[in-house]
């Protein structure tokens, strides 16, 4: 059967290897060999491209040529392998037309024969030992046939329990007006057709502890976890779930890892060489984190009047025993009145889009030192989506030079140094049937590498009729910053790196440069910036900045995800999930309950209690779990650790030019350290044995 696919992948690749000689003019060839010689010599493409630019039949047919060459060549290893790490580039290029246009039934076949031919081609000549990293993963596998059927079931399960999720309908919560209390302009938007002194708001992952926040009673916070979480009960996503970790840890062992963390651990980060210490990185994490919410534990459960309320007894057994726990929809009330944060639609007003997107790149730009043209050729912009902007990027070679203001002085731009361009879509569109159902998990914002030098956010932003009322929350702040550390980061390796090298840069160590840009957005001049009231023209107040100012709450959470990710990879699914029943109904019902033990498993890191409707399946769970970095969600905590052991962002402020100076030196030499020497320094390492965790514990 494999014979008979590989036989048919090859007529269609010789087919379709034809199109363009015969169907492109002299104008586009020349266009596409272009950039397909740019990238297989790992050179940066000096002009702006669109979707069109990357076109996967010429890049494929390139590759074919490639091939065919390097099969002439007999005794020349250096020249081989050259012609392969080529191949590798242009292979990149292939995926990366996979996330612009749509992936066929014919490009997905033509993939497959291209990774088949590299495949056998690095099999029939180990003698040139190619670094294992730098081969993609899809082409190291085939050679083996039974981890290759493994690892594309899993593909195809994840893809099916994704699917699940992604179908889930819009559920409502309808109450009275005033038994919530939120701004009235945001009720009017909810207003129950049928009885306008009713509310219909629908609930899903997105905004349901902002609910939870403005609801006084705690049965009504009770329904509104419920109606979260009752649509995943009945879709044996849990069956999923374990189905998919008993085939990621059978695959692990065959590639001689312990489990699927390991495995995950030693591909995908930095931290490859300590597998072993992860837990005693994770006991000091969990030690801060309880050390951080001691306080508020003791605050919350005095203003709530919970009947188990003892503070001697409490604080000693409050995160091992369930029972001195609120339950996680009162923990979230409660959590938000002590801190005291404010009606998030309030923070929202002071962010009109338009204001935002045009301060946006005039802050960063200020922060990291670097000169930004948007592009307005509009051949090249009609081939992006609506609203979508081109930056050209280009880094200044000299110090910040002295000013209280955001403009930039006159500089000599002959002395700047080209890094390449940013394209940004900032909306998504949406359907008639995206009213009836919760956003999905492709709906998630994500930077995506084009070729060195070219880099495309997709910030997918929720798009309003008319588009001038769209305000931006805090959080779709944070994600405009995070995505464009990624973005920025990619843009200044590309001078170094090829697209094979940049395709593999460890996950730890790119989150790291996100995370850094996230803690610029933690800062009062920099949001402050950003702001204008749409009604009055005012700037936001640092006191009303105060109140959504990063917390210990952010830590807590990384670090919640990251060991729910690392326990579920962590464990013998073969041993957890056993059953003594041989009826697959039993089988199905003992499963699901085999999920909750692992609830209860995982409780005790977190500083509530799930009620009984908890369901994983509603959080940011399955984006994670059916990730390809599955198994090393610990890189986002591995990433924040880093930054607060090594980057200080507070004192950043855009009316003072040493404090930029000073950010700007510091960011800059962490460029400089090469990620891929093996003495890059562990951030594992660097909170065991050194004293800098005095300092995390501050």
């Amino acid at each position: 059967m494999m014979n008979f696919n590989n036989f048919i992948n090859k007529c269609i690749c010789v087919f379709f290897s034809n199109i363009p000689k015969t169907f492109y003019g002299n104008e586009k060839n020349k266009l596409y060999k272009e950039i397909t010689d740019n990238v297989k010599n790992s050179k940066i493409i000096n002009f702006p491209m669109d979707k069109d630019s990357v076109n996967f039949f010429f890049i494929s047919h390139e590759i074919n040529k490639l091939l065919n060459i390097k099969n002439k060549i007999i005794n020349d290893n250096i020249q081989k392998k050259i012609i392969v790490e080529k191949c590798f580039n242009l292979y990149y290029l292939l995926a990366t037309h996979t996330k612009l246009k749509k992936e066929t039934f014919y490009k997905k076949r033509i993939l497959e024969c291209i990774e088949e031919n590299i495949s056998k081609y690095i099999y029939n000549n180990k003698d040139q030992k190619l670094d294992e990293k730098n081969i993609p993963y899809s082409i190291r596998i085939r050679n083996n046939k039974s981890v290759g059927n493994l690892f594309n079931e899993l593909k195809e399960d994840c893809l099916k329990y994704l699917k699940k999720i992604n179908n889930i309908k819009v559920r409502n919560l309808i109450i009275d007006k005033n038994e919530i209390k939120i701004d009235d302009g945001w009720k009017k938007n909810y207003e129950y057709t049928f009885n306008k002194n009713k509310l219909k708001i629908p609930i899903s992952k997105y905004n349901y502890e902002y609910i939870l926040n403005g609801l006084e009673e705690s049965e009504s916070r009770k329904k509104v976890l419920e109606l979260l979480n009752s649509p995943y009960k009945s879709l044996n996503l849990n069956s999923d779930v374990i189905n998919i970790l008993k085939k990621r840890y059978d695959l692990a062992n065959k590639l001689g890892y312990k489990n699927w963390g390991h495995y995950s651990i030693s591909q995908f980060t930095m931290e490859k060489n300590n597998y072993e210490n992860i837990e005693k990185f994770l006991n000091i994490i969990k030690e801060k984190v309880e050390k951080d919410y001691d306080k508020i534990i003791y605050d919350i459960l005095k203003i709530s009047n919970f009947s188990k309320f003892n503070n001697k007894n409490n604080k000693k057994n409050y995160w091992e025993n369930n029972t001195y726990k609120l339950a996680i929809y009162d923990w979230s009330f409660y959590y938000n009145k002590i801190m005291n944060k404010s009606d998030e639609y309030l923070i929202n007003s002071y962010f009109p889009q338009n204001i935002v997107l045009k301060n946006f790149m005039e802050i960063v730009s200020r922060i990291y030192n670097f000169f930004y043209e948007e592009i307005k050729d509009e051949k090249i912009k009609k081939k992006w989506p609506k609203d979508s902007i081109i930056y050209k990027i280009e880094r200044y070679q000299s110090n910040v030079k002295k000013g209280s203001t955001l403009n930039y002085e006159d500089k000599n731009m002959s002395n700047n140094s080209f890094l390449g361009y940013i394209y940004i879509i900032p909306y998504m569109d949406i359907n008639f049937k995206d009213y009836f159902r919760v956003p999905s998990m492709s709906s998630l914002p994500n930077t995506c590498l084009i070729s060195p030098g070219h880099v495309l956010i997709d910030y997918k932003f929720i798009r309003t009729v008319p588009i001038k009322n769209k305000l931006f929350s805090s959080s779709e702040i944070l994600t405009l910053f995070h995505e464009f550390g990624h973005a920025y980061h990619l843009l200044l390796l590309s001078n170094n790196l090829s697209l094979s090298n940049l395709f593999n840069i460890p996950l730890d160590y790119a989150e790291f440069f996100s995370h850094i840009n996230e803690h610029i957005a933690n800062n009062y001049d920099i949001i402050s910036s950003m702001s204008n009231k749409i009604d009055n023209n005012l700037k936001i107040s640092e006191n009303l900045f105060k109140t959504i100012k990063f917390d210990c709450s952010r830590l807590a959470n990384i670090y919640s995800q990251s060991i729910i990710d690392y326990v579920i990879h962590d464990l013998n699914p073969h041993l957890f999930f056993s059953n003594t029943t041989n009826s697959s109904e039993n089988k199905i019902e003992n499963e699901e309950d085999n999920l909750c033990n692992f609830y209860e498993i995982i409780e005790k890191y977190f500083p509530y209690k799930f009620c009984s409707s908890y369901s994983v399946h509603s959080t940011s769970f399955p984006y994670h779990f059916s990730s390809y970095y599955s198994g090393a969600v610990l890189s986002y905590l591995f990433a924040e650790t880093r930054v607060l052991l090594n980057v200080s962002t507070d004192q950043i402020n855009l009316k003072k030019n040493n404090t930029l100076t000073s950010f700007q030196k510091k960011f800059y030499d962490i460029i400089l350290n090469d990620f891929k020497t093996d003495n890059y320094p562990s951030v594992i390492n660097s909170l065991i044995n050194s004293k800098k965790s005095e300092k995390f514990f501050k």
